[in-house]
């Protein structure tokens, strides 16, 4: 039966797009310290739990793929310190800079979301998260984005562990479907991370229980030339990002993507201006 591969944290870049680069996913033991992982529980707890399960939008399509018991939220700077923590992780980044900016000179979060499957949820349909951008979706394309579901509370088969379908980036036909023994499931402790390509085909499982609801943080960057599926800055005000490192800020939208070393073009300003230059924020 096809499995996932796991590497240790402390295994490296290498090792880590190495898988990547051979099945589309990879399994990160020990992706979050204990502390960052506590620190992250406690700050989303009372709105994970508060929070409805089910979308609100009219679309019969977006309802069957949010889940109708599963919680979503986004705008996680807000909410949590430690999440910072995490969106600027060393690891995460330096891997994401291997697998992006071969295709731009600057990327930054599509989303940071909790994804909360609760008792009884159906499993998601398998999907590309790549055809966010449709015709970025291709088999001679290349990678747009990169995500990493970050296992919050433990993921087993029962509580719906992601699905997901290694080597499928690879595939010479994105339109056939994975045959039952091509998919597995990202089984990992609280604190475990899969790192996942746009391009492998995955979904939420199901969750089996009965009382017991699966707590997972997706977290992943688009090409800085691409719209992300979050609107960044409207999340978060410039009082809560100030502070914070400027590769954050930009990574939340609160700055231009990088000049490169050919182009003077820059993206995302105001009035040609970096965002909080623009707008008198700095200094």
């Amino acid at each position: 039966m096809v499995q996932l591969q796991q590497v240790g944290r402390s295994d490296g870049v290498d090792a880590i797009t190495e898988v990547l680069a051979a099945d589309g996913a990879v399994i990160v033991r020990d992706f979050l310290s204990t502390d960052t992982l506590r620190r992250f529980r406690d700050d989303i707890h009372t709105f994970a739990a508060d929070h409805r399960a089910g979308s609100l939008a009219e679309s019969p399509v977006v309802q069957r793929f949010w889940g109708a018991n599963t919680k979503r939220f986004t705008r996680l700077a807000h909410r949590s310190p430690a999440f910072v923590d995490i969106l600027t992780d060393p690891l995460y980044l330096d891997v994401t800079d291997r697998v992006l900016l071969p295709n731009a000179s600057d990327y930054w979060m599509n989303t940071g979301q909790m994804m909360i499957v609760g008792p009884g949820e159906k499993a998601q349909w398998i999907h590309r998260d790549a055809e966010n951008w449709p015709t970025m979706c291709a088999v001679d394309g290349y990678e747009v984005t990169l995500s990493c579901m970050f296992a919050i509370s433990d993921f087993t088969s029962e509580l719906g562990a992601t699905r997901v379908v290694p080597g499928s980036h690879l595939w010479d036909d994105y339109r056939r479907r994975p045959e039952p023994d091509e998919i597995c499931q990202a089984v990992m402790p609280a604190g475990s991370g899969m790192i996942y390509t746009g391009r492998v085909l995955h979904g939420a499982g199901a969750n089996e229980t009965t009382d017991q609801w699966r707590h997972g943080l997706h977290l992943s960057y688009v090409l800085g030339w691409l719209t992300p599926e979050e609107a960044g800055p409207l999340g978060t005000s410039w009082p809560e990002v100030a502070r914070l490192p400027a590769v954050a800020q930009r990574l939340l939208g609160w700055r231009c993507s990088a000049v490169n070393s050919t182009y003077a073009a820059r993206l995302w300003t105001v009035d040609y201006e970096d965002v909080p230059v623009a707008l008198g924020l700095d200094g």
